[in-house]
């Protein structure tokens, strides 16, 4: 009787921890779900009307392939979803519709190239609304890939670049736990990451990322297997694997000009308020020969320049920040953060530190800090645009203060202001990232994708004449200005629907 008293005791024990492990998974995944936008409210887009019939857009300035000039006076015929003839002096084709372009700038769509899109469709619309038509998502989920087919069917929305989510080598049950959350997900044998880069491949992922938790060992061998199976190893440099394996390894892409900084920085032996000067000329000295080595060795480099560069301000002056973007547009999820994970809002911000507020000296040495590691992530831009290694622009959006679409348009003052001329941002953010993206697309020429935005004002003699947008055109379909303010007010709606806490003192 005593055994099966302690049996069903036993029972009842392990029966009671299950049920608090279960709720408290489907408790953490409801927290998830909501921080990622999964429980805003979806815009219908049928509610808009593209043309989609053939377009003549006659009497244009058009961007030149090299982004160095526009040729005035030119008429592009766009039929089903290709641009079918770039020229002048052009008889217009019977059934085609007729958009007058005269004292308008037609331009390539824009291509973020590093972005998050987490789980609301609202995004998409985001995106188009700016005049971005292609988008790489740099932390994919399965629900992505189904999105760019949607996309490649005829949905409204930008073109997809996928990537997987980050991949690692930490050990343990706590990063195991982490991945079934959606975190980076880790493999500790050589078997378990070939085998991964293979299943992902087949999977239809257009990259693998490379996470800062990785050993060189696993590293190598999941960038090897992606070179085996023709897809792209992309991502973050491990501090484990250095500048030095870097170069050479095959990875194609490094998602942050930051990621050279932090490498530099324990090279260094670390930064602190003592020795914050020293730091900035060794980095002067170690730019130009990391650049050349990136350059040679054929590695594009996405900029995500102003989310480094509102980072400071985010911890030190958030409330001022966040009254500077256009925040109805993001996701409230996001925007609001959760028990367990923070959000963009003052006092509850991914960046801020309020304990650091608090204490004047700390918050004068951790000023000190991030001056400094935005300064170095400058120089090494820098050196990078000087020494012509390919900067793709790209903004991390929805990371905190980063809002989809709107957030490119900055990073292109931000790249313009570091030393990239006109030509060269209009570069990063089309024919470049097409092609790293190996998309149809980037180029206003016959054959390529109708991926165009028209403008009233010329970016080449200002950069932030890019949000001066008339019309957009994805796919072929053109959406006018009246379209894409009913789609910003529609996701303006249903955030606003969706929202937990209030942003109004934080709006003008």
């Amino acid at each position: 009787m005593k055994n099966k008293s302690i049996k069903k005791w036993a029972i009842a024990v392990f029966s009671i921890f299950t049920m608090i492990g279960i709720v408290s998974c489907v408790g953490i995944k409801n927290q998830i779900k909501q921080h990622t936008g999964g429980k805003t409210e979806i815009v219908d887009a049928s509610l808009f009307n593209p043309i989609t019939s053939p377009i003549a857009i006659i009497n244009v300035n058009v961007l030149s392939p090299d982004c160095s000039e526009m040729i005035d006076s030119t008429t592009v015929l766009i039929k089903d979803g290709l641009i079918e003839s770039v020229a002048k002096n052009v008889t217009i084709p019977e059934g085609f519709v007729e958009v007058d372009g005269r004292g308008q700038f037609l331009l390539p769509g824009f291509i973020d190239t590093h972005m998050h899109l987490q789980r609301s469709k609202n995004d998409l619309l985001l995106y188009l609304a700016n005049g971005v038509t292609s988008v790489a998502e740099l932390f994919g989920q399965e629900r992505h890939l189904n999105w760019r087919e949607a996309a490649k069917n005829g949905a409204l929305s930008p073109n997809i670049f996928v990537s997987t989510r980050k991949l690692g080598s930490q050990k343990g049950l706590m990063p195991k736990i982490r991945s079934w959350f959606g975190a980076r997900a880790n493999y500790t044998t050589l078997k378990q990451a070939q085998k991964a880069v293979k299943a992902y491949k087949q999977k239809g992922y257009d990259a693998i990322k490379l996470s800062s938790f990785l050993n060189s060992e696993i590293y190598k061998a999941l960038v090897d297997e992606a070179q085996k199976q023709d897809i792209q190893a992309i991502g973050h440099v491990s501090s484990n694997v250095g500048l030095e394996r870097f170069y050479t390894s095959g990875q194609s892409q490094l998602a942050h000009v930051e990621e050279v900084v932090k490498n530099l920085q324990k090279c260094f032996g670390g930064v602190n308020s003592k020795n914050a000067e020293e730091f900035l000329k060794y980095v002067e000295e170690q730019a130009d020969s990391i650049s050349v080595k990136i350059r040679d060795n054929n590695i594009v480099v996405s900029s995500t320049l102003w989310l480094m560069e509102s980072i400071p301000r985010q911890m030190f002056q958030c409330e001022q920040f966040v009254k500077e973007i256009p925040l109805e547009y993001a996701n409230p999820g996001q925007v609001e953060g959760s028990k367990k994970a923070k959000g963009w809002l003052p006092d509850n911000n991914h960046y801020e530190n309020v304990e650091v507020l608090k204490d004047p000296e700390w918050k004068r040495l951790s000023e000190i800090y991030w001056n400094t590691y935005v300064k170095a992530i400058h120089i090494v831009t820098k050196s990078m645009i000087k020494n012509k290694v390919i900067l793709l622009a790209g903004t991390d959006a929805n990371t905190a203060g980063t809002v989809p679409g709107f957030s490119l348009h900055d990073e292109f003052v931000s790249l313009n202001n570091v030393g990239m001329s006109n030509a060269q941002v209009l570069r990063s953010t089309t024919s470049d990232a097409a092609k790293w993206m190996k998309m149809n697309t980037g180029n206003i020429e016959k054959g390529y994708q109708a991926d165009l935005v028209l403008l009233s004002k010329n970016p080449l003699e200002d950069i932030s004449n890019t949000q001066s947008i008339e019309s957009v055109i994805t796919n072929g379909k053109l959406l006018n200005r009246k379209e894409l303010d009913k789609m910003l007010q529609a996701v303006k709606e249903a955030n606003n629907s969706s929202r937990k806490v209030s942003i109004d003192e934080f709006l003008d």
